[in-house]
C-alpha cells in the first residue's frame, strides 16, 4: 500500500493594481514565490512574476489555480480562476499583467458562454469602454464571435478580440480580453494547461481560453517610469544600462532621485 502523502494544492488569490508599488503588491498578497523572486539578486529592477498551475498532479508546488482580482477603487473587478498569470515590473512598480483562464481549455459552445460572461464581468464592475485603444481598430464589444472573425488572421495563433475597457478610476490603463485558438498555438508549457503538448493533429476538435491583459496606453506614463528606474540605476551603477536587484525597489520602494518631478509616480 502506497502511503505517501497527498499534498494538497491551494489555490492562489491575488490582488492587484497597475502602478501600485513592487512592495505593495507583496505586502498584500501571500505568495512566497513572489518573494523569493524579488529576493533573488538575479533579478532586475524589469522583470516579471509567472505563477502556473500546471494540470499535472506531480506539479506538488503548483497552486491548485490562480486567480485575479483588478482592485481599482470604486470598481473592482474579479476574473475567473486559470492556471496562468504574468505580473510584469519596471522599476518599482507593476506595469502590466494578464491572466489566462478557465481551468480547462473550452470547446466552441463553453467558449461562446465565456465570451459573455467576461464582458458580463467588466459590465457589471462599472468599467467604461475604451472607444480608440492604443493599438488596432475602434473597440466593438463581442458577446459572442464567428467562425469568420477566428478564421480571419490567417498565420499564427487565431485570436479575436471581444473588448477594451478602463478602470473607472484610470483612464490611461486598458484592459484587453480575447479568444484565443490553442490548436493554432505554439505548443509548450506556455499553453494551458501548462505542460508540454504535442502539435494537433489537423483534425483535432477546436479547443479554446480567454486572456485578459492590463497594459499602460500612455507613452508619457510609461517614460516616467523608465526614467525613475534610470534615475536609480545611475545613482547605484554610475550608468542606465545596467540593471539593479530588484530587492532595492522592494526594500525602498520610496526612493526618488533630487528634484524629482513626477506627474504619475510622486
Amino acid at each position: 500500500m502506497d502511503e505517501t502523502p497527498v499534498t494538497k494544492r491551494a489555490p492562489m488569490q491575488v490582488g492587484l493594481q497597475l502602478l501600485e508599488p513592487v512592495a505593495s503588491l507583496l505586502a498584500r498578497n501571500n505568495v512566497p514565490s513572489f518573494v523569493a523572486t524579488v529576493q533573488d539578486p538575479e533579478t532586475g529592477d524589469s522583470g516579471r512574476f509567472l505563477p502556473v498551475a500546471r494540470a499535472n498532479p506531480d506539479a506538488s508546488d503548483d497552486p491548485a489555480s490562480i486567480s485575479l482580482a483588478y482592485d481599482a477603487p470604486g470598481c473592482p473587478l474579479y476574473l475567473p480562476a486559470g492556471r496562468q498569470m504574468q505580473i510584469s515590473f519596471e522599476g518599482p512598480v507593476v506595469d502590466s499583467a494578464y491572466l489566462i483562464y478557465p481551468m480547462e481549455p473550452m470547446d466552441w459552445d463553453a467558449m461562446q458562454e465565456m465570451v459573455a460572461q467576461t464582458t458580463d464581468i467588466f459590465e457589471q464592475a462599472g468599467w467604461p469602454v475604451k472607444l480608440k485603444p492604443r493599438f488596432g481598430p475602434p473597440t466593438e464589444i463581442r458577446r459572442s464571435i464567428t467562425p469568420a472573425q477566428l478564421n480571419k488572421k490567417t498565420y499564427g495563433t487565431k485570436t479575436v478580440r471581444i473588448g477594451v475597457w478602463h478602470p473607472c478610476d484610470l483612464p490611461y490603463v486598458e484592459a484587453t480580453a480575447e479568444v484565443r485558438h490553442l490548436n493554432s498555438a505554439p505548443s509548450g508549457v506556455s499553453v494551458p494547461p501548462t505542460r508540454p503538448t504535442q502539435p494537433q493533429d489537423h483534425d483535432a476538435p477546436d479547443r479554446f481560453v480567454m486572456r485578459v491583459s492590463f497594459n499602460i496606453d500612455n507613452t508619457a506614463l510609461s517614460e516616467e517610469i523608465t526614467a525613475l528606474r534610470d534615475a536609480r540605476r545611475f545613482e547605484m551603477n554610475g550608468t542606465t544600462e545596467a540593471p539593479i536587484a530588484m530587492k532595492h525597489w522592494v526594500e525602498t520602494p520610496d526612493w526618488r532621485p533630487e528634484n524629482w518631478q513626477g506627474q504619475w509616480i510622486k
